[in-house]
């Protein structure tokens, strides 16, 4: 099994605005909600070929998974952290890895890899 070391971005609000500033990087990226304890719960993992413009997606009423699209409107406050990740094989991998850690509410399904890597997820 092969480790990969990983560089992740700083806690940034999900926002239109906080999104846009997001070059067109390609990597993984996971979607929490501050609690009420104050700490910050993981309920999405994603990845793709630009991460600004899959998250743009989650915000607009285009969003086909409905329990994401609903939850978000909920409000509160969301964050999220990404790390850029060329190869999509490895992407897929450490997608697929941050979902079994995570085990976020709200992904429609695992991701598929059958690559099995062992990434730092903070």
């Amino acid at each position: 099994m092969s480790k990969i070391q990983l560089t992740w971005s700083k806690l940034i609000q999900l926002t239109k605005t906080d999104i846009e500033k997001l070059g067109d990087v390609s990597g993984v990226y996971r979607i929490s909600k501050k609690s009420d304890d104050g700490k910050y719960y993981v309920f999405f993992v994603g990845g793709g070929e630009n991460i600004k413009e899959k998250l743009l997606s989650h915000l607009s009423e285009k969003e086909t998974n409905i329990r994401l699209k609903s939850f978000l409107k909920l409000g509160g406050e969301f964050v999220f952290r990404y790390t850029v990740i060329a190869e999509k094989n490895i992407r897929e991998a450490i997608e697929k890895q941050m979902y079994r850690t995570y085990q976020p509410e709200y992904n429609q399904e695992e991701p598929k890899s059958s690559l099995e890597v062992e990434a730092n997820l903070n």
